[in-house]
């Protein structure tokens, strides 16, 4: 099958990881080669973070501190080391931008090439440490178009939407903390999810914490809508591209594309 005249790329296998990162960044690091190793013993294309998995998220954390050096040596090494394992990282970091600071998702590994996402949908708790950024980001892996999303921008429908050029998009997130509304979130985060993937035909990967006060857990959703892969630990999943399945998926997609 075709998706408008292109060659439908082969299914892809994602790994989804819940590290629970602390404010140690070493101890973060060394989590993460270990998540990196399960990813590849797994057969996976690709390892997804949870947000801010390398340097722990700071809302969360109690004295939090950022050594920006130490970060990008420590991004380094996990850049190499999913190369040696000859998988793509999607890495919740946090870097430097203008006079503050930025919720990343750093893209490495055995990558086409590498790529940083900033995330732009700000949570108030998120406003006390981070700046806003400002672009969408699509990258090239394994024959996809993957774009790259950080928590609550999947309820930012124009930030959502700006990435309506991917096959897929991996979340990287830290979805966890109060609820003003006790059992709320556990409900209506889902929905976010299902609804993304369905309006554009495209698969959603969700790398989630796992905090104790988390919403839900990782997980992913196919082109449908519909949960395909959930659990703890390790989540694995095979994403199935939208020009495999009726073409009338794809026809509700063009009818919600932007513009």
């Amino acid at each position: 099958m075709s998706d408008g005249g292109a060659p439908v790329p082969a299914p892809l296998r994602v790994a989804l990881c819940d590290h629970l990162a602390g404010g140690d960044p070493d101890a973060n690091l060394t989590a993460l080669r270990t998540w990196i190793h399960r990813a590849r013993d797994a057969g996976a294309a690709l390892l997804a973070t949870p947000e801010c998995a390398l340097t722990g998220y700071p809302p969360a954390i109690a004295d939090w501190r950022f050594d920006a050096c130490r970060t990008a040596d420590h991004e380094d090494a996990l850049a190499a080391a999913a190369a040696r394992a000859g998988i793509g990282l999607l890495l919740g970091t946090v870097g430097p931008l203008d006079d503050g600071l930025a919720n990343e998702a750093l893209w490495c590994g055995a990558v086409a090439e590498p790529a940083r996402y900033r995330k732009r949908a700000l949570t108030p708790a998120d406003r006390a440490w981070f700046r806003s950024g400002s672009r969408p980001v699509v990258v090239a892996h394994r024959g996809w178009r993957l774009g790259i999303a950080i928590c609550f921008d999947v309820r930012s429908g124009p930030v959502w939407r700006d990435l309506a050029a991917a096959d897929a998009v991996l979340c990287a997130a830290h979805m966890a903390g109060p609820d003003a509304d006790p059992g709320t979130k556990a409900t209506v985060v889902p929905m976010f999810f299902a609804v993304r993937a369905a309006e554009l035909a495209s698969p959603v990967a969700l790398a989630n914490t796992a905090a104790a006060d988390r919403c839900l857990r990782s997980a992913a959703w196919d082109a449908r809508g519909l949960r395909i892969a959930e659990g703890d630990g390790l989540v694995v999943a095979d994403l199935v591209h939208r020009g495999a399945l009726d073409p009338w998926y794809r026809a509700v997609r063009a009818v919600n594309l932007p513009g």
